[in-house]
């Protein structure tokens, strides 16, 4: 198995890919053969290996409202034993495709305990200082509160799971179990078997019984994300399911009583949905009691320098290597670009940028041709025609990105070198413009 932190970081990056793509371990090892050196597993464990990295590392930080795990390595157990005797609650992302079923965290928070107040911005998990982020910090705050369903409205990668995590763990249920369902991600018939449950001999393969995560789940929060592509027939089990407080397994003629919180998460129109037939207005209105409308990345940009923070403090604390960070430049390019991959792809972006920098330092010469590319087509578009002021502009905007430095710069606007130093000269621009104070004095 790889330790090298710098292939463990890669391999994250990997991950991040994929899930943005939804594509399975397999597509993954076949489109990027470099992750077989990464790792010598085979898919499964490679799958296995990977979800445990990504629940530990999640666990991490309170980013995503999960308390830091006391023994990581020991994960995949239950729970572990308090000093008294018996075991303290645990935590679980259900990963049944790959037969991954708990990992436990051993440092939760008393029972009942909402955690801190609305405002403080990373208190509740939640990173950002704008209004929209204040907005969601407190919805969570008043959402915890209750065992009202919520439903979580937002663009893919804005952190739906993440506000749902973080509700659950300041609520009174936090002591319970979190469990996490994709509906668009499997069959009608897996889902059906994998919220209610079967019996065995239900159908082909039912070799025995096996309880649905609603049964499992009692006590604690259910999340549903993607529940608009749930179909019409489903909709309506989840519906009684939730109106009766009661499942019926697969096959199976025993109701079972629960008490589950009902978080649900969406990146569609639901109202559009229901005027189509797709979705029961009946259902909707079971599930939106409370709404959280999760704005995306470009419509907080002011938060983006932040969340960079985060992601480098947190990959430092997770691999062990020297934090690194980005230049003036990078993360003003950063914050220009339209993120339509929303949070998910800016630490896609912080992860491969560490994973590939051979400094502490990282400029903008290595972010993402499609962020450097668009700032080049902008400032293209901005200067064009604009005269010598316009050019001096160009020249001084991608020396101060780069730090001041003469290739990159150079690359950036698309001369060569030589010429960047002719029209520098030609503008009267010093040699060092752009360096930072303390380069400058070594």
């Amino acid at each position: 198995m790889a330790t090298d932190p710098r292939k463990r970081l890669e391999l994250d990056a990997w991950l991040n890919d994929l899930r943005r793509l939804g594509g399975k371990a397999r597509t993954l090892s076949e489109k990027h053969e470099s992750v077989q050196s990464l790792m010598d597993l085979a898919d499964l464990q490679m799958l296995e290996e990977a979800t445990k990295r990504i629940i530990v590392s999640l666990s991490k930080k309170a980013l995503y409202g999960l308390p830091q795990p006391r023994n990581p390595e020991g994960a995949s157990r239950a729970g572990t034993t308090r000093p008294g005797g018996g075991l303290e609650p645990s935590l679980t992302l259900p990963t049944r495709d790959a037969g991954i079923a708990q990992y436990a965290s051993s440092s939760s928070p008393p029972a009942g305990s909402v955690g801190n107040g609305p405002d403080e911005p990373e208190a509740d998990g939640i990173i950002g200082l704008t209004e929209s982020m204040r907005r969601v910090r407190n919805l969570i705050a008043k959402a915890a509160a209750c065992s009202l369903p919520v439903l979580i409205q937002g663009e893919s990668g804005t952190g739906k799971e993440l506000v749902a995590r973080a509700i659950h763990q300041k609520s009174g249920r936090q002591a319970q179990r979190f469990f996490s369902e994709n509906c668009s991600a499997i069959s009608e018939s897996l889902l059906e078997s994998e919220l209610f449950g079967h019996v065995r001999g239900a159908f082909t393969g039912a070799d025995r019984d096996r309880k649905g995560i609603l049964e499992l789940a009692h006590g604690g929060t259910l999340f549903l994300d993607e529940i608009g592509d749930m179909s019409v027939r489903m909709q309506s089990k989840l519906l009684r399911a939730l109106q009766e407080r009661e499942v019926r397994p697969v096959g199976g003629k025993e109701v079972i009583r629960v008490d589950v919180r009902i978080i649900s998460a969406t990146n569609r129109s639901l109202r559009s949905l229901i005027k189509e037939g797709a979705f029961r207005e009946d259902l909707f209105y079971r599930i939106n009691v409370i709404t959280v409308d999760l704005p995306p990345l470009r419509h907080r940009k002011e938060d983006i320098s932040a969340l960079i923070d985060h992601f480098l403090d947190r990959i430092a604390s997770d691999t062990g290597l020297p934090r690194k960070e980005f230049s003036p430049g990078a993360v003003e390019l950063l914050a220009s670009y339209e993120w339509p991959g929303n949070i998910r792809e800016l630490e896609n972006v912080v992860q491969r940028a560490v994973a590939l920098s051979e400094v502490d330092r990282i400029d903008a010469a290595e972010l993402p041709d499609r962020i450097r590319h668009l700032m080049i087509t902008e400032e293209s578009l901005e200067y064009s025609g604009a005269g010598k002021g316009g050019e001096q502009l160009m020249i001084e905007k991608a020396l101060h990105n780069f730090d001041g430095d003469k290739t990159h710069s150079a690359r950036f606007i698309g001369w060569s070198r030589p010429k960047l130093y002719r029209r520098m000269r030609h503008f009267g621009i010093p040699i060092h413009f752009g360096r930072p104070a303390a380069k400058m004095e070594r």
